[in-house]
């Protein structure tokens, strides 16, 4: 009861902020401005939405198969449907709470392919590790191509942001003394029950990270590791395509370089980590590198940024519960077997 109540709380307060950065994103604007933005979607090109839902379609396929290739050293070998499945599922979950969509998969592959959870998890883990390298190496390509342009956007998205927050923190005496108290109290409880966490790192605690230490460990035991890099870039060339095809449905955007979508595509994974599905987040920092580094009327910048992540809301709604739903279907073998 305590865990629902839990979830429930997590689910409201994700939404919360994802509805709180929607009104930001549209206090400023007059009614007619809406209505001028909900035109442009409107009249857009929907050939080029719908090529990049196949476009994000293929990456979800690679990133399924690139799944299986790290679960194979530990002796696994799902099907690539249920693999496939359980990541669509995963990124539905990630809209509800935010991160849980990581459990959520690797819970579906212990369910239908006896993949052990822990293991599981430390794939994925192994998996988004190797993300946030491929979106560092991403950043310092595009700051090593556009520095001028990419230091304007990481002052004005990241940096003066943070600094204005730590300044405002460190300016208060209270907010000093709490966290002072905070980092004192925390060091207490530590040195206190020191003999019980090192009593419960040695049970099923330890068993865990073993288990997390597995699967990171796949990373560099795969098969083929050409293979495994070739799906990864793969992946990520996915991503920016997606973003770079719906420059064509709006007017004014097909001039745009390539370079910009890749610009996007690393700021935009920031408000996907933020806030659960980048909702409201997303939208914000797209507009604004649009509007700001490439000059983009604002009404058509608001009206692409809604409609990519429009549409990737779509796919990952609708493949999510058609995925969960074959999932029961097409294993109900191993179901009745359990």
């Amino acid at each position: 009861m305590k865990k629902q109540a839990l979830n429930i709380f997590k689910y409201l307060l994700f939404l919360s902020i994802g509805v709180l950065l929607i009104w930001l994103a549209f206090r400023d604007k007059s009614e007619q401005e809406i209505n001028e933005i909900w035109i442009s979607i409107q009249q857009a090109d929907y050939f080029w939405l719908f090529v990049s839902v196949v476009v994000a379609l293929i990456s979800h396929f690679f990133r399924a198969t690139r799944w299986k290739m790290l679960l194979k050293p530990l002796g696994y070998q799902p099907k690539t449907s249920n693999t496939f499945f359980a990541v669509m599922v995963g990124y539905l979950a990630n809209f509800a709470i935010h991160r849980i969509g990581e459990v959520t998969r690797c819970g579906l592959l212990t369910k239908y392919e006896k993949v052990p959870f822990t293991e599981g998890f430390g794939t994925v883990l192994a998996e988004r590790a190797f993300d946030v390298i491929c979106v560092i190496i991403l950043f310092f390509l595009i700051f090593a191509i556009e520095f001028e342009r990419i230091s304007a956007i990481s002052n004005n998205l990241i940096f003066n942001p943070l600094l204005k927050k730590i300044h405002s923190l460190l300016a208060n005496p209270s907010s000093v003394i709490i966290i002072l108290a905070v980092l004192v109290i925390i060091t207490a409880v530590f040195i206190y029950f020191r003999k019980k966490i090192r009593s419960v790192f040695s049970g099923k605690l330890k068993g865990f990270i073993v288990g997390l230490g597995n699967g990171l460990k796949s990373i560099k035991n795969v098969d083929k590791p050409l293979s495994f890099f070739v799906q990864t870039t793969l992946i990520w060339l996915m991503y920016v395509l997606q973003v770079y095809v719906c420059y064509f449905a709006f007017k004014g955007m097909g001039q745009l370089p390539f370079i910009s979508a890749i610009v996007i595509v690393v700021f935009g994974s920031l408000a996907v980590v933020a806030v659960p599905g980048g909702t409201g987040a997303y939208q914000i920092i797209v507009t604004s590198i649009l509007t700001t580094v490439y000059l983009v009327l604002e009404t058509t910048a608001n009206a692409y940024a809604w409609a990519v992540w429009g549409v990737q809301f779509l796919i990952i709604l609708f493949m999510g519960l058609v995925s969960l739903l074959l999932l029961a279907i097409l294993n109900k073998d191993v179901k009745e077997k359990v």
